[in-house]
């Protein structure tokens, strides 16, 4: 016993059993009722009270919970300001599908079926879970000179694959032309370098001459200059798939500004019938690296409408595409550069030639006017979204006739054809 207590007993607290007062024996308590019991009970029922839960109340919460509840409130009211925070971390580039026109002719029904594409690269794993359903009808390594099961050389960046996925993704990531018959040379090393000239021209070579190739997409380049290792043999294998009417779309390159290191785009992008692409960010200003072009080609000759360089400009900054890790199992990666704007437009010109398969003027045996790589690149120059300082059409040195507008692009060749 507590000395001082003796005589009394403790009376539980009705909302709180476990809070007690100490009272006199002969006091009658709280009524039964209070604890929840029946008035026909012993009056003296908080005796056994302790016994008896305490009523809860819908605001009687664990302090824990309360906790949780104001985490929650806390995100909804600033979700919309962590939304761009995030938005980095979270593998989306639909943006630069929207912003390109591409989804107006995806919606209008056009996929890039029946056109084949060759994309000339470090190769492509289609093991990942949105190239698994891709349309792969070719595949050959010239670095190791087989064809053995399809696989990206390039173990670290996946650059091949990320590529292939900007443009024929078909599962939950969609790429730009998702049914297109996808052709893929791996021509360029395990860390993504342009690998031997040889292995790259004959790369091309096949493209159009054993797989049939109706675009050639170039995510490759080298320093275009008289002493460069990258330029001859890789020049004369592109005109001369153009020269058979196979339309090649190249990098510009990721060089910045014009200068003596870099006089002009990277080799073959500097070719007349190659449309040259830089890249820009999400909201349309140029990307820094992003190459520039020269006045004058490798003759020193003036270069003229519709083939000064480069001639577009697509999304290139923080692209997410598909990617495999074996370290870490990542399916995803981000990447800048004017390689991925290369593809968009590639997967531009792949819904147009689909949508107008079958018209003559689009064959490479046309004998017209205008070849069908003129009548394309033309269209291109005119439909361009030219920006805030130049006029519509108007060339410029880094950001070419304009951004990209596929939509635009595809009217404007229609346009053509019909005339």
């Amino acid at each position: 016993m507590i000395p001082g207590l003796e005589g009394v007993e403790f009376l539980p607290e009705p909302e709180d059993p476990r809070m007690l007062s100490t009272i006199d024996p002969g006091a009658p308590g709280y009524s039964a009722e209070a604890y929840g019991m029946s008035s026909e009970m012993d009056p003296q029922a908080w005796k056994e009270a302790d016994a008896v839960k305490p009523r809860k109340t819908p605001f009687n919460l664990p302090w824990g919970l309360w906790v949780a509840v104001m985490v929650v409130v806390a995100l909804l009211l600033t979700y919309s300001s962590l939304v761009g925070y995030l938005e980095e971390f979270i593998p989306e580039s639909e943006w630069a599908y929207v912003n390109t026109g591409i989804r107006e002719l995806n919606e209008d029904g056009f996929s890039g079926a029946g056109v084949r594409v060759c994309i000339v690269d470090t190769g492509i794993d289609n093991t990942h879970p949105d190239l698994i359903a891709v349309n792969l009808v070719g595949f050959k390594d010239f670095i190791h000179e087989n064809e053995v099961n399809p696989h990206d050389n390039d173990l670290t960046q996946s650059h091949g694959t990320m590529m292939a996925g900007i443009l024929a993704a078909n599962g939950t990531f969609e790429g730009g032309a998702p049914k297109v018959q996808l052709i893929v040379a791996a021509a360029l090393g395990a860390d993504g370098g342009s690998g031997s000239e040889a292995a790259v021209a004959n790369a091309i070579d096949w493209c159009w001459t054993t797989m049939g190739a109706d675009i050639i997409s170039l995510s490759l380049g080298g320093k275009p200059d008289l002493v460069s290792t990258f330029g001859g043999v890789t020049e004369s294998a592109v005109k001369d798939a153009l020269d058979n009417g196979v339309f090649v779309v190249a990098a510009a390159g990721n060089h910045g500004g014009a200068g003596q290191d870099y006089p002009d785009v990277t080799v073959p992008a500097n070719v007349d019938g190659v449309i040259s692409v830089g890249a820009i960010h999400r909201n349309g200003s140029l990307w820094e690296h992003s190459s520039s072009g020269s006045s004058t080609n490798s003759s020193g000759e003036m270069r003229s409408w519709p083939n000064q360089k480069p001639e577009v400009v697509a999304p290139g900054v923080e692209i997410h595409s598909t990617f495999v890790s074996e370290r870490t199992g990542a399916t995803w990666s981000r990447s800048d550069g004017t390689s991925d704007a290369t593809v968009f437009v590639t997967a531009s010109l792949a819904l147009i030639l689909e949508r107008y398969d079958g018209n003559p003027k689009l064959t490479p045996t046309h004998q017209g006017d205008r070849s069908p790589i003129e009548l394309i690149k033309e269209a291109l120059a005119e439909s361009s979204q030219a920006g805030t300082f130049q006029n519509q059409g108007e060339h410029h040195l880094r950001y070419g006739y304009g951004s990209l507008d596929a939509e635009a692009w595809s009217d404007a060749v229609g346009e053509h054809l019909s005339s």
